[in-house]
C-alpha cells in the first residue's frame, strides 16, 4: 500500500510511516510516498522485505489454540466419565481429540529439535 514513509534501515529495509493526513509534514520531515507493508510483528518495510513470522512461532500459536480446543471439550470427557453420556454419543469429538493431541505432539517434537 502507498504511505509516506521513510527509510530507517538500508540493510533491512525497515521505515517510520506517516499515519496521518499531514502529507505536507511528512514531506518536511524526509518521507516520500512508497509502496510498505506491516510484518507481523507490526514493523513497517518496504513492500517485498516484511520478515515473516518464525515457523517456531507459528507452531507455538497452534499448540496454544489446539490445547484450547481440548480445554473446551473435556465436558464430553467428563459426561462419560460421570456415567452421564457415552463413548458413542461423543464419538466424533474423542476421534477430533485424539488427532488434536497427536498433532500437539508433532508441532511440540518439532519446536524441541
Amino acid at each position: 500500500m502507498k504511505k509516506y514513509a521513510k527509510i530507517e534501515n538500508e540493510e533491512t529495509k525497515a521505515c517510520s510511516v506517516g499515519v496521518g493526513t499531514n502529507i505536507d509534514f511528512y514531506k518536511s520531515i524526509g518521507m516520500t510516498e512508497m509502496d510498505v507493508e506491516q510484518a507481523y510483528n507490526g514493523t513497517w518495510y518496504i513492500t517485498g522485505y516484511a520478515p515473516k513470522k518464525p515457523e517456531s512461532e507459528i507452531a507455538a500459536e497452534e499448540i496454544i489454540e489446539l490445547k484450547n480446543k481440548l480445554t473446551a471439550s473435556d465436558y464430553a470427557v467428563i459426561k462419560i466419565a460421570e456415567g452421564a453420556a457415552t463413548a458413542e454419543e461423543y464419538a466424533d469429538l474423542i476421534t477430533q481429540r485424539a488427532a488434536w493431541r497427536l498433532r500437539i505432539n508433532e508441532l511440540e517434537a518439532q519446536l524441541a529439535k
